[in-house]
């Protein structure tokens, strides 16, 4: 990409020097600013690589990840639920036969009383809701970025073991053009027994690649059920993976070495909301040992009594009610306020305790990161001295200065070094999407 930058320049700016520099100075000011934007996305974007498509897929079709997306929607309901006032309470009586009283007969009796809480009391419960509520979507974060990390895992598997067909092949290529070198040597008619021998051995060596490659082909085909089965899609469905994956470098990570490293970890934030909710739960505990005033009416029917008996013609009475709870039991209150005072210091180490786990995963993965790399440096050195001695070896077969043993256990260690490479270079992607997970680095965020 190129920054192109324009400005009209009047006829007279070259008698004017002064404003010429300004231009210039302001020209290179704006590409400075460029180059640092495209520096920091360059640093951003890093060797790491996701199978994007597939994690869209499984963020509409997993069945646990919408489990617990689902709980998060449950639980923001419940602050509708805790904040509101408790259900009114309609309560009726009937008189058979009725009660004869002096307005007359009273045949029934119909009451309503609204209970209210403690002022205070239902702002804090909602705000406890809104954090479980919060610690259910960041439960939601984790399981999401548990399950990406999952799928990149398998999918990064299934690049490696079809990469290792590729080299299986390449290797049985290679084998099946050492025959020539055999004959090559054995030209002249003599030592029958001996070209016999390397022939039978070389058939060994192939026959033993065809069997692996029977087997990974195996443990392909298993991954990719496994795999289609967790992004929700039919098992027969075709995993698109790269042709090669990108060189992983450790230094382009940009690993963040300070405590806010782990803001944006949902099982940091997750146990920082329960804390959280813990403390206001205290409160609601100490509002709750308050009493509760209740408000109410009561209202009476009266049918026309008996004049005889001294009754009045009857009517309808409304009598107002008050209740008030009465908070008498000192030991249950006490109880209750120090079970919530060892609920939210529990809560707390426990966030401590999340802290120092995460601080101590980051500095395990830095250090695999570092030993993959440093392993990886090895085993390139490894295979091109590897390399050397293999020519060196089949030029010493072709005069008789070497068995073809000899050469066939050089073509192995070329075989089991590549597959390490190989191995090692899944392994520090696959170590790389983990530092994303614990540093919630969402590829979708």
């Amino acid at each position: 990409m190129h920054a192109v930058i324009t400005c009209p320049i009047p006829g007279w700016v070259s008698k004017n020097r002064k404003t010429m520099n300004k231009l210039v100075h302001k020209s290179l000011k704006y590409l400075l600013l460029w180059g640092i934007a495209f520096t920091l996305i360059a640093i951003k974007t890093y060797a790491q690589i996701y199978p994007e498509q597939y994690l869209l897929q499984a963020l509409e079709n997993n069945p646990g990840l919408q489990a617990q997306h689902n709980t998060w929607e449950a639980a923001q309901q419940q602050a509708g639920i805790s904040g509101a006032l408790p259900d009114p309470i309609l309560s009726a009586g009937f008189f058979t036969p009725p009660m004869e009283r002096f307005m007359g007969n009273q045949w029934f009796d119909l009451g309503i009383m609204q209970m209210f809480p403690w002022p205070g009391t239902l702002g804090k419960q909602y705000s406890v809701a809104e954090k479980m509520a919060e610690i259910q979507y960041h439960q939601y974060r984790d399981e999401r970025n548990r399950l990406f990390r999952e799928i990149t895992g398998l999918w990064l598997e299934i690049y490696r073991k079809e990469q290792e067909l590729k080299i299986i092949e390449r290797h049985m290529e290679i084998l099946k053009a050492r025959e020539e070198i055999i004959y090559t040597r054995y030209q002249a008619g003599q030592q029958r027994s001996g070209l016999t021998l390397d022939i039978y051995r070389l058939e060994i060596q192939l026959a033993a690649l065809e069997n692996d490659s029977g087997k990974i082909m195996q443990e392909l085909q298993t991954l990719q059920i496994s795999f289609n089965i967790l992004i929700g899609v039919e098992q027969s469905a075709a995993v698109i993976t790269p042709d090669t994956l990108p060189d992983f470098q450790r230094n382009d990570l940009n690993i963040p070495q300070d405590a806010l490293a782990f803001d944006s970890n949902p099982q940091l934030n997750r146990a920082r909301a329960a804390a959280e909710a813990a403390e206001i739960q205290q409160e609601v505990s100490s509002l709750k040992t308050r009493p509760m005033l209740g408000v109410g009416l009561q209202y009476s029917y009266f049918a026309p009594g008996q004049e005889a008996m001294g009754q009045m013609d009857g009517g309808h009475m409304i009598m107002p009610m008050v209740s008030v709870s009465l908070p008498v039991f000192g030991k249950k209150n006490r109880a209750t306020l120090q079970q919530s005072q060892l609920l939210a210091a529990s809560a707390h180490f426990r966030e401590s305790d999340r802290m120092n786990a995460l601080q101590t995963q980051l500095t395990q993965l830095e250090a695999k990161l570092s030993n993959l790399q440093r392993d990886q440096e090895f085993y390139k050195q490894q295979l091109d001295i590897t390399n050397k001695t293999r020519e060196l070896v089949i030029n010493a077969y072709a005069s008789g200065d070497e068995g073809f043993d000899e050469l066939l256990r050089i073509q192995d260690q070329l075989l089991n070094i590549e597959w390490r490479i190989l191995e090692n270079q899944v392994n520090q992607h696959l170590a790389g999407a983990e530092l994303d997970m614990l540093l919630a680095r969402n590829i979708f965020e």
